[in-house]
């Protein structure tokens, strides 16, 4: 039996669930500006214990494990508490059933990918993950809750906001929970999302990335609230765009298969 857990990652597993746990216990509070940055705070703590135990090569089973259940407790519950106390709880049953299939589809999600990494070969590199990561997810969620906190009045952080997304929040409000169910289906679709971790801090990158990572921190530290809904979306709408590209690309080269057949 493994009994043995690697200690730095673990620090950082456990500050990710202790995270979500807080986020909970604000959320019911009513405290729903605070327990959104700590979501967003279980998603950097939630990197680092990846990014430490991949470039260390530490990983362990029973670490997976409870990286995936902080997962759960951060990225599936926390959220979707925030939003049953902010606006689910308006729909009665209807909102019910759409935080418990968000719970549920992110459960599975965490599921398929345990599966998924402890069955693939050793030496496999994957350079992406199939269906949109509960991070991810609960990010998107948790920055939509901070614009409509400074639509209703909350100065935010630096003060400073992108005018035409806090104009939108309260759209953003009355769709949240098909919002939601759909971001529960897209965890469990075969869409392809990057994987960050795969931008390693001692490996050299391109100019592009450089400046794509320059002016994503320029954008935090100038527009907190704005920037991080801004960088989810974009996130996300990847893994829709790359799909279509993808199929484009596909059926453009069977038809030249099948040219180039016709012609033998």
């Amino acid at each position: 039996m493994i009994t043995k857990v690697y200690l730095f990652p673990t620090i950082f597993t456990a500050a990710n669930m202790f995270c979500g746990f807080w986020s909970i216990v604000l959320s019911i509070n009513g405290k729903f500006v605070p327990a959104s940055w700590l979501i967003i705070l279980g998603i950097i703590f939630d990197g680092i214990d990846g990014l430490i135990a991949r470039s260390k090569n530490i990983s362990s089973t029973i670490g997976a494990e409870l990286d995936s259940l902080a997962d759960f407790i951060t990225f599936c519950i926390a959220p979707i508490v925030l939003v049953w106390q902010l606006v689910g709880y308006r729909y009665s049953f209807s909102g019910i059933m759409v935080c418990f299939l968000y719970v549920f589809f992110g459960a599975l999600r965490l599921a398929k990918f345990n599966v998924f990494s402890l069955y693939k070969e050793r030496n496999e590199k994957i350079t992406f993950y199939e269906g949109l990561p509960t991070p991810a997810s609960a990010g998107i969620i948790v920055s939509i809750i901070l614009l409509l906190s400074i639509s209703s009045g909350w100065s935010g952080i630096t003060k400073r906001h992108l005018t035409f997304l806090i104009a939108i929040a309260p759209i953003l409000e009355n769709f949240l929970p098909a919002f939601i169910l759909v971001l529960s289906l897209l965890m469990i679709t075969k869409l392809r999302y990057p994987k960050m971790n795969n931008i390693g801090l001692t490996k050299k990158v391109s100019l592009k990335v450089l400046t794509i990572v320059i002016i994503t921190v320029l954008l935090i530290f100038s527009y907190p609230e704005s920037s991080v809904f801004l960088i989810f979306s974009a996130y996300i709408l990847y893994g829709i765009i790359e799909y279509f590209v993808r199929l484009y690309k596909m059926r453009k080269a069977k038809k030249h298969y099948n040219v180039d057949e016709n012609r033998t």
